[in-house]
């Protein structure tokens, strides 16, 4: 029985295929809204590295009207850094080192749409993303809970940041979806693991590529 409905669903998605590619093919870019994939890299540094690069992936929708639009964006990049804090003791004060794991970024921002052909689509977009990084384990014990407490609260503190985002990219117009490649830029704020004294300008970057996909119209029109 569920190989029937295996079997049964698929012949059922393969007689809409060439509906929805027909769909998609008479689809403009504006006034639509897009759901999108992608792919990239993200070059960050930490306190024990400068300039290093993890791959990431993630989903994305684009609403777009004439001129202008709404972005907004999930990834996830698989990083293994080492972040370290200021670890206050009665006695002393001394540098404590934790081992980072996977950060995951929310974007949002608007989107302008200059030199729009039928074809090519370049963008750029300005905006807000919000950081978190995925694991957070010390790498040394502690004497007493108190002070694991107040380790933890120090790590919490610098495990999330919100940040300016810019990005431009251009996205192409094929048959049946749309591919893209983008840039994006983000100044490191100094209360976050990710921000390195030693790496100047203080900012990461990521360059991504995927697909978009055209669901449909971002505007109600008149019947």
């Amino acid at each position: 029985m569920r190989l029937l409905r295996v079997l049964t669903a698929a012949i059922g998605l393969a007689a809409l295929l060439p509906q929805i590619s027909a769909a998609q093919a008479g689809r403009q870019f504006k006034d639509a809204w897009f759901w999108g994939i992608k792919t990239g890299g993200l070059v960050y540094s930490s306190a024990s590295t400068e300039h290093s690069a993890a791959p990431l992936v993630g989903a994305e929708w684009l609403i777009t009207r004439t001129r202008a639009g709404l972005y907004a964006s999930y990834d996830h990049t698989f990083l293994s850094t080492t972040g370290n804090f200021i670890d206050r003791d009665p006695d002393s004060t001394f540098t404590r080192n934790v081992s980072l794991k996977g950060l995951r970024r929310f974007s949002l921002a608007m989107m302008a749409f200059p030199m729009q052909t039928a074809k090519l689509h370049p963008y750029v977009g300005l905006g807000f993303s919000f950081n978190t990084i995925g694991g957070a384990n010390f790498q040394t014990g502690f004497v007493n809970s108190t002070r694991y407490q107040i380790a933890l609260d120090s790590v919490q503190s610098k495990k999330a940041s919100f940040t300016p985002l810019m990005m431009g990219g251009l996205q192409a117009r094929m048959t049946n979806f749309s591919v893209f490649a983008q840039a994006s830029l983000m100044p490191v704020q100094q209360n976050f693991f990710l921000y390195s004294r030693n790496s100047g300008g203080a900012f990461n970057g990521s360059v991504e590529a995927g697909l978009r996909y055209n669901v449909g119209s971002s505007i109600d029109r008149a019947h």
